[in-house]
């Protein structure tokens, strides 16, 4: 169009260069999104090994500042010497215990009234940042307020009550109990901090293994895609990549509320990853 003697016109995108312009972005998108969360997953790993490492540090502080007694995987059992290195959730406003129905917040305020909190100072230490069950209420029936806030457990041949093992694995197992940290054959090879994933609400008590049968009772977490971080009894942590697709399998089965935890648990000896967890698993040793 003329104007005073001068052409104007307009200028744009037409419908096909939008639509490459569209088609671009969602190419790149479909691109950076993985990449994004494989950082994100490494970054959650990072901290998780971290986390595990503090941890370590603290239980072993524990015992050199109590005759080498070690500090017990227990949640609810205080005894003498001390079982519980965390408290069981506790009422915000009361301190009361609470067995369900409870909230993060008041399962960070139980793992703040355990023996071994002195030694780590900050709960969140507890929580691997890929493990999200405390957003969300359990899979498993019955259990209401909101899944586990702390990640790690300790296995129970770790100081637990002798009559707790004896009544688990038998009378043998008894005898394997370690109570002080000297009783560690190779700490380098022997793990003593686990990814549990239990679907019911807080990983209660410690973490049930039985190295006597092959049996994985309570479940490993699998929050890194197919491998569980472990922190070891000389201070460093490392992780697990699993090689049986039935350990992963059981353990997503459970956190999807699809199978439930039980003593028949997931027995198979000829299960490489469970004669793994056997043979460093913290025991007595001849």
């Amino acid at each position: 169009m003329k104007r005073g003697g001068a052409t104007t016109s307009k200028s744009g995108f037409t419908l096909i260069e939008l639509l490459v312009v569209i088609a671009m972005i969602a190419l790149l998108t479909a691109i950076l999104i993985p990449a994004l969360n494989i950082a994100k997953q490494q970054a959650g790993s990072a901290v998780c090994l971290s986390n595990e490492k503090q941890l370590v540090l603290a239980w072993m502080m524990y015992a050199e500042n109590n005759d080498y007694i070690l500090c017990g995987p227990m949640t609810s059992n205080s005894g003498s010497p001390r079982f519980d290195w965390v408290g069981p959730p506790r009422d915000l406003v009361s301190g009361a215990v609470k067995t369900s129905n409870f909230i993060a917040a008041e399962e960070i305020r139980g793992i703040e009234t355990g023996t071994l909190f002195p030694y780590y100072k900050e709960a969140k230490l507890m929580n691997c940042p890929t493990d999200k069950r405390w957003v969300r209420a359990p899979t498993y029936p019955g259990y209401g307020g909101t899944g586990g806030y702390r990640t790690y457990s300790l296995p129970y041949h770790l100081g637990a009550p002798a009559s707790e093992l004896t009544s688990r694995y038998g009378a043998a197992a008894g005898a394997d109990r370690l109570i002080r940290i000297t009783e560690l054959k190779n700490p380098g090879s022997t793990y003593i901090l686990v990814e549990e994933n239990d679907n019911r609400d807080y990983n209660m008590d410690g973490w049930a293994f039985d190295p006597y049968k092959f049996i994985l009772i309570d479940t490993i977490a699998v929050f890194h895609n197919n491998v569980t971080m472990f922190g070891y009894a000389d201070g460093h942590s490392a992780k697990k990549t699993w090689d049986d697709p039935r350990t992963q399998r059981w353990s997503n089965e459970i956190r999807n509320g699809t199978r439930y935890p039980d003593m028949t648990g997931l027995s198979d000896p000829d299960n490489v990853d469970i004669r793994w967890l056997a043979m460093h698993y913290p025991r007595k040793r001849g």
